[in-house]
């Protein structure tokens, strides 16, 4: 995966804006090949969430989830999107069960604009989300969660676990289903997962521009 740093994004994100505000970052996610409990391959682990029990998700199977970084008049958001699957998993590679999820999961607050990226301290209930089964209509509400020094999400260009020196993006986070940011479950709960920039429409439109205007110079 090449690697983008924000200051290189947002030559081309200033461009254009959402309804959430202007978007400074978009990237496609995936599954993080060094997980704890994998295989099967996750970007997402909520065990004692959906049972009693490890339970993973995947981002890879659909292959849709999205991360948008927002700057909304000056305070920044990060909105992680997409259809995830998996569930309860069986210890030898596969699932005791199986369901599809649309997550939908928002930063909010004291989101911090960082060297390499992005992170997010300490716990306010405003950094929430949902985890919707669709095979059963159930929605778990989610909340991040800080670690024991603080932290409770960063997603940053520092090739985190992946030792591939390329710098890639990598995402990680702590989350709980308690409103009041309590931990009551064995096991862990967290996002891993690695990114890829995805281009601003009108990065690429102008791009396509430059070719344009180059190619007709040639002739």
């Amino acid at each position: 995966m090449k690697n983008i740093l924000p200051c290189a994004i947002l030559s081309f994100a200033t461009l254009g804006a959402s309804a959430s505000g202007l978007v400074i970052g978009e990237y496609q996610l995936n599954d993080h090949p060094d997980g704890g409990e994998t295989p099967p391959p996750y970007g997402l682990r909520l065990d004692g969430v959906l049972g009693a029990g490890i339970a993973t998700l995947s981002m890879d199977f659909y292959d849709n989830t999205v991360l948008t970084v927002h700057d909304n008049g000056g305070a920044l958001s990060i909105n992680i999107v997409g259809t995830l699957y998996g569930g309860l998993i069986d210890g030898s590679g596969g699932y005791i069960s199986a369901n599809t999820y649309e997550v939908d999961f928002t930063y909010t607050v004291g989101v911090n604009s960082v060297a390499d990226g992005w992170d997010v301290n300490g716990f306010d209930v405003g950094n929430t989300g949902t985890l919707t089964n669709t095979d059963t209509n159930v929605v778990t509400t989610l909340y991040g969660m800080p670690n024991n020094l603080g932290l409770n999400f960063a997603f940053l260009a520092d090739d985190h676990r992946l030792d591939t020196d390329a710098n890639d993006w990598v995402g990680r986070g702590w989350l709980t289903d308690q409103a009041d940011g309590s931990d009551p479950y064995a096991g862990y709960r967290d996002w891993l997962f690695t990114a890829t920039v995805i281009p601003a429409p009108s990065a690429l439109a102008f791009l396509g521009l430059g070719g344009l205007v180059a190619t007709r110079r040639r002739r």
